[in-house]
C-alpha cells in the first residue's frame, strides 16, 4: 500500500460526508437512536474550519458540522485517524479540539451564558485494529474513587473500519461505499480488490442520481491512490462492474485529467511558495499587534511553516494567553 495517503483520505471524506445528505444519513443510521431523536438533520451544516493540530496533520482529518439540539445550538465533531496503529493519547487530543470548538462558539456568540452540546466521534481505519481508550477518564491514574468527580469522564463514539475492527458504516448508498473504500485500506489485495468491487458494485443504486458522474470519479480516483492495483487491471473491474454504457469513456477522460494534473504539480510548488512566504508577513503582522516587543523575532520560524501550520497559527495567534505559548508551540513543530 502507498504511504502517501492523507491527502486521498482527506479528501474522500470531506467530499462524501461534506455533502449534508450524506452527513444525515451517516449520523442518523449510526448513533444511538435516542441521541438522534434529539437532533433536527435538517439544520445539519458542515463548519468550514479544522482544529487539528499541525505536527498531525498527515496522520488526522477532522468535519466539524452544526446542528440544531433540541432547539438550541449544537456541534458534531468527527475526527478520522488515519495513521497504521492507535494513538493512546488521542483522547487527549479529542479534548483539546473540542475546547477549540467551544471556544471559536465563545467568540462568535458574544453574551453567550452556556456552551452548546458537542458529540465527538471519530472514524479510524489503521492497518491495525485500535486497542486504545475511548473514555478520557481511561487516561488519568486515579488513586481513588474520591478524584472521579474532579476527572473529565466524557467518552467518543468511536468506529474502527480498520481490518481487525469488523465494522462497518450504514446509510445510504455513499456513506456505505465510504466504509468500504476505508476498510479496503490496509488490507491483502486480493480482500482489497473484493472491498474495492463491493464498493463499485453499490455505486449502481446511483446510476439515475445527478450527481453519479462525479461519485464515480471521487471512488475511481481514491482507489488508484490507496493501493497498488495496475490501473488497467482497476479499469477492468470498473467496466465490468458499473451497469453503465459509457463509463469506458469517462475512465479515459479521467487517465488524461490525472497526467495534465501531474504535469501542473511543478508549477503548482513555485506558486504556492510564493503564496506561503505573503502568509507569513500577514501572520507575523498579526503577532505585531498582540506582542509588539518579540513578533519579529519570529520570523525565521514562520517562514518555516505548512500552509496548514499557518491555518493553526491564525487560531492560536486568537486563543494563545502570551507570547511564549507561541513561541513554544513554534519551536515544538518544527522540521514536522
Amino acid at each position: 500500500m502507498s504511504q502517501e495517503i492523507n491527502n486521498p483520505h482527506d479528501k474522500l471524506i470531506k467530499q462524501v460526508l461534506g455533502e449534508p445528505e450524506n452527513a444525515a444519513s451517516f449520523l442518523a443510521a449510526n448513533l444511538p437512536a435516542e441521541l438522534v431523536t434529539h437532533l433536527d438533520l435538517d439544520t445539519l451544516a458542515v463548519v468550514q474550519t479544522s482544529f487539528i493540530d499541525a505536527q498531525f496533520t498527515q496522520s488526522e482529518a477532522d468535519l466539524l458540522f452544526s446542528v440544531t439540539v433540541a432547539n438550541r445550538p449544537g456541534y458534531v465533531y468527527l475526527l478520522i485517524e488515519h495513521q497504521s496503529s492507535p494513538d493512546g493519547w488521542m483522547m487527549l487530543r479529542l479534548l483539546s479540539y473540542m475546547v477549540r470548538v467551544w471556544k471559536r462558539f465563545q467568540r462568535e456568540t458574544p453574551g453567550c451564558e452556556r456552551l452548546p452540546p458537542i458529540i465527538p466521534l471519530v472514524v479510524f481505519h489503521g492497518s491495525r485494529g485500535w486497542q486504545g481508550p475511548v473514555t478520557f477518564a481511561d487516561l488519568v491514574d486515579v488513586p481513588h474513587q474520591c478524584f472521579l468527580p474532579y476527572t473529565p469522564a466524557f467518552h467518543c463514539k468511536l468506529f474502527d473500519l480498520s481490518p481487525h475492527g469488523m465494522e462497518e458504516l450504514t446509510g445510504n448508498a455513499m456513506v456505505r461505499i465510504l466504509s468500504d473504500l476505508f476498510i479496503a485500506y490496509g488490507l491483502p489485495e486480493r480482500e482489497n480488490l473484493g472491498k474495492l468491487e463491493k464498493a463499485f458494485t453499490t455505486l449502481n443504486e446511483l446510476l439515475q442520481a445527478p450527481g453519479f458522474a462525479q461519485y464515480l470519479e471521487i471512488v475511481f480516483r481514491y482507489a488508484l491512490q490507496i493501493g497498488d492495483i495496475p490501473k488497467e487491471q482497476l479499469g477492468r473491474m470498473v467496466i465490468e462492474t458499473i451497469k453503465k454504457h459509457d463509463v469506458e469513456d469517462f475512465l479515459m477522460t479521467t487517465y488524461e485529467q490525472l497526467k495534465q494534473e501531474g504535469r501542473m504539480e511543478g508549477r503548482m510548488e513555485g506558486r504556492m511558495e510564493g503564496r506561503s512566504e505573503g502568509a507569513s508577513r500577514v501572520l507575523l503582522r498579526l503577532l505585531g499587534k498582540r506582542y509588539p516587543e518579540g513578533a519579529d523575532r519570529l520570523l525565521p520560524l514562520l517562514q518555516e511553516l505548512t500552509p496548514e501550520q499557518q491555518d493553526t497559527l491564525s487560531e492560536k495567534i486568537l486563543d494563545a494567553v502570551s507570547f511564549e505559548e507561541i513561541h513554544a508551540w513554534l519551536t515544538s513543530i518544527r522540521g514536522n
